[in-house]
């Protein structure tokens, strides 16, 4: 696909005709690689940064905890204002482009800077460096997730095409993710106390930041050579803070779209926790090397390369809510199960048996995502075309920020729970000076307590929001034809 300018009095019926084309792998592949960015900092954030705080860089886990929830709280306040800037946006690029190019550099950078504290640096100072790293690279990530997202869900109008555009998009987050666990423990942090030691994780910032610009780069390309194919802005426009409350109140008066919001909110509290806390569960409560939470964290990305052709499967013949919810309550049930065998069984698992039941579980636990994370996020692309449907105007970017405040809000709430779990039990900090301190066996009993099936609890309200989302295939049919049915009136009348 070329390349070409976006002309904002372009011809929406002719969009219109275009999105009903059937999209290329090779785009399709292109513009996916976009997500490998945000998998690689979803890595960061979730496997390695509360460790490094803590163990490594000797922050309390509260703090550190208080750390990530200021810089996701700022950032999920800011989203639905970027979403909606990037509704109405007016440029030869189109609404999304201009955010996407100029905030690429931003994140990658700020995600650099987080991994290279100064040792010099302790208390205050320490926590306020970290806060200003997270608040910029959380706002500038935004500024390139919504409107990159937003894309995916507006480059065409078919049902299955979406489910088909997402996959590839979760299938290359996973590859961000499964680029940074290698490169952060199977290259930079290899050896029995590499992930102590503070230089290792300079390298393995500043590589991932440029594998972010690069394939950042690439999706930015894809998105130039569909521009036609995406929506213009509204003709007219209100003032943007003076439409702003009045975008916020029809998107509350969306049931779907708050259904979703709520099983994202509880769905991410549960998996922020869990995930914030893997490597100290795996280090000291399952006594694993580094080698083998290495393929533990690993598993978890393989995992959705099943789940990608099983959803594509399972969605010729079940409705999307239907997939997401079993995926949804399949994950709490695989996030509780180990520690529970391991504390309450006669079945006490070697470090080398729980390696490889761990490894299982985390293929199990990455294919219920990517199978949940289809349904869920194509069923947000039709809840979109439904918004337009009840008021007349699309608000994708709007939409995503909605979702992506959910998340984020969720993802620092968790996080933070995480750290005040880890102060509550006295799990000791600073352990990359004091790598020969004994850890109790009441502590690690509470740690894997924390880190498993706490978390799940959450994980199984999430699912139960899904009960109440009514948008069925043969619903979003009607939808999609009475729309069409409303442009061609439009552009008779306007003709």
């Amino acid at each position: 696909m070329n390349a070409a300018p976006f002309n904002a009095a372009h011809d929406e019926a002719a969009a219109k005709a275009a999105r009903s084309a059937p999209l290329t792998r090779r785009f399709k592949a292109a513009y996916g690689s976009g997500a490998m960015a945000d998998g690689i900092v979803a890595a960061g954030f979730g496997f390695f940064l509360l460790f490094y705080l803590t163990a490594v860089c000797g922050m309390s886990g509260t703090m550190a905890g208080m750390a990530k929830l200021i810089a996701l709280l700022i950032d999920a306040v800011a989203d639905p204002a970027i979403g909606l800037a990037s509704d109405r946006l007016q440029s030869r690029q189109g609404r999304r482009l201009p955010f996407m190019i100029w905030s690429l550099v931003p994140f990658a950078g700020a995600f650099g800077l987080l991994f290279t504290l100064p040792a010099q640096l302790t208390g205050a100072p320490q926590f306020i460096v970290a806060t200003i790293c997270l608040v910029v690279l959380r706002l500038s990530l935004s500024c390139f997730v919504l409107p990159f997202t937003a894309v995916g869900a507006e480059v065409s109008d078919d049902y299955r095409e979406r489910a088909s555009i997402v996959s590839f998009r979760l299938s290359f987050q996973s590859v961000g993710i499964l680029f940074g666990v290698v490169i952060g423990l199977g290259l930079f942090m290899s050896g029995a106390n590499g992930m102590l030691d503070r230089n290792n994780y300079v390298p393995y910032a500043w590589v991932s930041a440029a594998a972010m610009l690069v394939s950042g780069a690439i999706a930015i390309r894809a998105v130039q050579g569909v521009l036609p194919r995406l929506h213009g802005p509204e003709k007219a426009q209100a003032q943007f803070l003076g439409s702003f409350v009045k975008e916020m109140v029809e998107l509350s008066r969306n049931r779907s779209f708050l259904l979703l919001f709520g099983t994202v909110l509880t769905y991410f509290l549960a998996y922020s926790a869990s995930v914030s806390l893997a490597l100290h569960a795996s280090r000291y409560f399952w006594h694993l090397d580094t080698g083998a939470i290495q393929l533990i964290l690993l598993s978890g990305t393989l995992g959705p390369l099943a789940g990608g052709p099983i959803s594509a499967f399972a969605l010729r013949h079940i409705e999307k809510r239907t997939l997401s919810i079993g995926a949804f309550l399949a994950i709490a049930l695989l996030m509780m199960w180990p520690p529970l065998l391991q504390l309450y069984t006669p079945i006490s698992l070697t470090p080398s048996a729980a390696a490889f039941v761990l490894f299982i579980n985390g293929l199990l636990v990455g294919t219920a995502i990517m199978i949940g994370g289809v349904g869920f996020q194509s069923m947000l692309a039709d809840t979109a075309d439904e918004h337009e449907h009840l008021f007349g105007v699309r608000r994708e970017g709007l939409f995503f920020s909605g979702l992506t405040l959910a998340y984020k809000a969720a993802s620092g709430l968790g996080g933070l729970i995480a750290g005040i779990a880890l102060d509550l039990i006295r799990f000791p900090t600073d352990l990359a000076s004091r790598p020969d301190v004994v850890i109790g066996t009441d502590v690690l009993e509470k740690l894997a307590l924390i880190s498993g099936p706490l978390p799940a609890l959450f994980a199984l309200v999430s699912p139960l929001f899904l009960f109440g989302y009514h948008l069925t295939r043969k619903r979003h049919a009607q939808i999609i034809a009475d729309l069409a049915e409303r442009n061609a009136i439009k552009s008779g009348a306007g003709a």
